[in-house]
């Protein structure tokens, strides 16, 4: 299984192998935090005032490789204009940005990233905003196992009370 971090992939181009052509790059990813799982990859849209390109969603399934440079699909066919439901509904990396707690109502940091199997799309930890450091630099890091997660809420995600052990590990001591 190799796992990936999402938040990697943005800006990363996206090469249709069936003719070398460049369809885009990728601006965000399409989630179902329910299932815990990714469900494809969003290319164009990326916002800014001069931006008047529809966002396009390419379903996981249509990728060939998530390469180091770039992410490379099979051919264009997959790709769907991202307007609508069920993809104005579905969940982006934006959800992800949201402060965690424990069901013991302890804040143990705020969500920033995830890492899922690429494979199969399982999202398989949610990673905390980096704390501590000087400019990024010494900052801590952790990454949440995705069975530590109860819920995605829509204003904070929830996380079993042993996840507070693994952020600061004196904790579980007392």
């Amino acid at each position: 299984m190799t796992v990936i971090n999402a938040r990697t992939l943005v800006g990363r181009a996206v090469v249709s192998v069936a003719d070398g052509e460049k369809v885009g790059t990728i601006s965000d990813l399409l989630l179902d935090l329910a299932q815990r799982m990714v469900l494809g990859l969003l290319i164009g849209g990326d916002g800014g005032i001069f931006n008047r390109e529809k966002p396009s969603a390419i379903p996981l399934d249509q990728v060939h490789t998530f390469g180091r440079d770039a992410v490379t699909i099979r051919d264009k066919s997959g790709i769907a204009v991202a307007d609508g439901a069920p993809h104005s509904t579905t969940a982006t990396l934006a959800d992800v940005k949201k402060r965690v707690v424990t069901t013991g109502g302890e804040v143990i940091g705020d969500g920033d990233d995830l890492t899922f199997d690429e494979t199969t799309g399982a999202i398989t930890a949610l990673q905390l905003a980096p704390r501590g450091g000087f400019l990024g630099i010494g900052a801590t890091t952790h990454a949440l196992p995705i069975e530590e997660v109860v819920e995605f809420g829509r204003d904070v995600i929830t996380v079993h009370g042993s996840a507070l052990a693994r952020v600061r590990p004196e904790a579980g001591t007392q």
